[in-house]
């Protein structure tokens, strides 16, 4: 079954019409935030008060409501961002007026506990073992208020997500035998005042993991509070794999069945057509309170959801899927990488050096003989696969191989023997091209010198040998063509490889797209993160797009230094390959991991104004890629394609790749997961990203950013398929986070990145 032609965008946002056009209320100089948070406290029955520029805005909400502050009106066109907080706080009334408890209040969240509701309820079957009663999966509402939306207008996100629960202690949990050590456990605040309006739930927080249970109490690590915590006291978090461990523990050979109808009792929740579905209805229910009441002389009606057969509609545009070049000429394109690549082998055939690379393979002895297998595979293919049937040699014309196997006594959580195996690996003259390194899932916990993926990492590259990471779960895959696919690509552009690029126009101005990114990395989960950003650097020329320069890591507070050096070193390597002249135009486009700040946009533009006075005219554009925005995208008109030959209908409601729709004259919501892109018939619908215009930015063509932003989603050389990011973003925060967590392994060489792996997609 195939989607439909003519898409019927629609989406999770209902427009808001005023009463007025302007409000009354009273203004109060703004002088700390313990002297905001007294006044909300103080009028919270009678105004709304709120941050607004330099000053305090309070807002009557009652007719009888005392003045406060320097009486003022306030025009809805000028003041758009207060305006928006009036409606955030009417549905915060409204909530509590429909006896909800609290979640959170800005925006709020609640969760609906009514009888029905129990997803995980609605697939038992009596008899069962009486303490599945106190597991609960319910649906969890946010309403979050937006100055615009896909429509063009102020409205309101209606969010939707399960939320899992397990109403039990950890000390009514032992009894049924589940292992708690090592997880992660929260608990309540004794001091803290209790709040009517918010669930009791939601006051516990995340204390530490658990490294031992005694005499009644957790012994606790992580732990920057607490050491130890009553078992008595003390909650597992509500995630879905601890949610599975716990049923697990619970329900025995009825586990399979629980868990298959539960996926399909939240995909009717979470998919394309169910959450259309289900936001269709919310809107309904606002629509038929009536207008929220937002101030004195000010309401709101609530429209119905955009694009919706009642509501207002929308136009957009569908990009297309961008070709594929194998060689500087360009004659040999296609619309696939794979085929391409299967067809005309890679972009550098003719000037690759490493035709025949020496790899050496790093694994337990245990495993020696399936990783064995696993290499013949990935080096020579898999005969009648549908996908990786000319294997690596072939399918990247190479010459041949030379492969070294270090098996090594010892698990995959060894860390210590995977540093000595990966030494002695080195000794060899010469060095390997590359390592293939063979770890398990169940060391992806481990950090610094205690994780054999880090230390491996460390070991290899600190040497200038690029290092591709192999689970063990990988290799015993019973198909694992797929996957080969995926890895041989990597490799091959670990080896410095270019297997293919994406066309690009061809304008008049000399472009360059530089991609900011970011990681959080932490010892462990509850210590303060260090905050790193990573630099990828991509240029176009002769029409294609072109992976240039990466830099180093560096600290948050570090970044414009770095960024200044990476430019500079990119902007003197690609004059002079490109023989720049005097006079020639220049576009710097700098895609960010968030909305940058006035000062940060202001910085950067200066201090990229400074490298570039040789040339006449720079233009800039600091454009933003968000994918936690709420915005959900459907197509009414989307029914779906079919799995496995008659197999069920996955991504119906779900919009095809690259559907774009305007909003506002700043920012564009962009579809980047598609029907096929889902991995099965249950998936949740896919997130779009929303791409953002930085209001200091001198080149202003959203359109234009928009579809090129959309081509680097098909440029990774990670996977065979596109990514849900832009390289340019995806490549600096796998830098970011990759090099961010090798800091903490000892001996570790950061020389090598800008040395000897300087030609390596290291990081993939």
């Amino acid at each position: 079954m195939q989607q439909a032609s003519s898409p019927q965008l629609a989406f999770n946002y209902l427009p808001v019409r005023f009463s007025a056009g302007s409000f009354d209320g009273g203004v109060v100089a703004f002088n700390s935030a313990e002297q905001l948070t007294e006044m909300r406290t103080a009028l919270a029955s009678s105004h709304v008060v709120a941050r607004d520029r330099a000053s305090i805005a309070c807002i009557p909400i009652r007719d009888d409501a005392d003045p406060v502050g320097t009486p003022t009106t306030f025009a809805r066109r000028e003041y758009k961002a207060l305006t928006m907080r009036l409606v955030q706080e009417a549905l915060l009334r409204s909530v509590l007026g429909w006896d909800y408890q609290l979640r959170k209040r800005q925006p709020p969240v609640f969760v609906s506990r009514r009888p029905g509701k129990d997803l995980f309820g609605s697939v038992l079957r009596h008899p069962y073992p009486p303490a599945l009663d106190r597991l609960h999966v319910y649906p969890e509402y946010r309403l979050d208020a937006r100055i615009i939306g896909p429509c063009d207008r102020p409205g309101i996100i209606v969010g939707l997500k399960t939320r899992y629960e397990i109403d039990m202690t950890v000390a009514q949990l032992l009894p049924l035998g589940l292992d708690v050590t090592g997880r992660y456990v929260l608990t309540t605040d004794d001091t803290a005042v209790p709040d009517p309006d918010m669930e009791a739930g939601a006051l516990r927080h995340v204390v530490g993991a658990v490294d031992q249970v005694h005499d009644g109490k957790l012994l606790l690590r992580d732990a920057p509070a607490v050491s130890t915590v009553p078992t008595d006291r003390a909650w597992l978090e509500s995630r879905l794999d601890v949610f599975q461990d716990v049923l697990t523990a619970i329900a025995g050979t009825d586990i399979a069945r629980l868990l298959r109808e539960l996926d399909q009792a939240s995909f009717d929740l979470l998919g394309g057509y169910g959450r259309y579905e289900k936001t269709v209805e919310i809107a309904g229910r606002l629509i038929q309170r009536g207008p929220l009441h937002l101030a004195v002389g000010l309401t709101a009606a609530i429209e119905e959801p955009v694009g919706s057969s009642r509501g207002r509609q929308v136009s957009g545009n569908r990009y297309k899927a961008p070709i594929f070049k194998f060689d500087q000429a360009g004659d040999k394109t296609d619309t696939s990488a794979d085929r391409g690549l299967d067809t005309n082998g890679p972009f550098d055939t003719e000037f690759f050096r490493t035709k025949r690379p020496r790899i050496a393979v790093i694994t337990p002895r245990a495993h020696r003989g399936v990783v064995e297998t696993f290499m013949t595979k990935l080096l020579d293919g898999v005969p009648g696969a549908p996908v990786f049937s000319l294997g690596f040699i072939r399918k990247y014309h190479l010459s041949g191989y030379d492969v070294q196997m270090h098996p090594f006594d010892g698990a995959t959580d060894d860390a210590d023997a995977y540093r000595d195996t990966c030494r002695a690996a080195l000794t060899a003259d010469p060095k390997p091209d590359l390592a293939i390194v063979i770890t398990s899932e169940t060391q992806e916990h481990l950090a610094g010198d205690d994780s054999p993926y880090l230390v491996a990492k460390s070991t290899f590259m600190g040497q200038g040998v690029p290092v591709q990471e192999v689970q063990i779960e990988t290799v015993r895959l019973a198909k694992p063509e797929y996957a080969l696919n995926s890895i041989a690509l990597a490799c091959y552009a670990k080896l410095g490889g270019i297997p293919f690029v994406i066309a690009a126009p061809r304008a008049l101005t000399q472009e360059l797209v530089i991609g900011i990114g970011t990681a959080h990395v932490k010892a462990s989960r509850l210590t303060a993160p260090e905050r790193v950003v990573g630099i990828t650097t991509i240029f176009s020329a002769d029409g294609n797009y072109l992976l240039s320069n990466t830099s180093r890591e560096a600290d948050y507070d570090d970044y414009p230094r770095e960024l200044l050096r990476s430019l500079t070193a990119c902007i003197n390597d690609i004059a002079a390959r490109q023989a720049w002249q005097r006079g020639d135009e220049l576009r710097l486009i700098f895609h960010v991991f968030k909305p940058l700040k006035d000062t940060e946009a202001i910085a950067v533009k200066q201090l990229v104004e400074s490298l570039t006075r040789q040339y006449t005219k720079v233009e800039f554009a600091f454009v933003s890629v968000a994918n936690d925005h709420g915005l959900v995208m459907f197509d009414r008109a989307g029914t779906g394609v079919t799995t496995y030959g008659n197999g069920p209908v996955k991504g119906r409601f779900v919009p095809q790749r690259g559907h774009a729709v305007a909003i506002g004259e700043r920012e564009m919501l962009l579809a980047v997961g598609g029907p096929y892109d889902l991995k099965s018939a249950t998936h949740a619908i896919p997130k779009p990203l929303l791409i953002k215009l930085h209001r200091e930015s001198t080149f202003t063509d959203v359109e234009y950013l928009a579809r090129q932003l959309f081509r680097f989603t098909s440029m990774s050389w990670r996977t065979m398929y596109p990514s849900r990011l832009p390289v340019t973003i995806l490549y600096s925060s796998l830098i970011a986070d990759l090099l961010g967590h090798l800091r903490h392994v000892r001996n570790w060489n950061a020389d090598a990145i800008t040395t000897q792996l300087s030609q390596s997609r290291w990081f993939l």
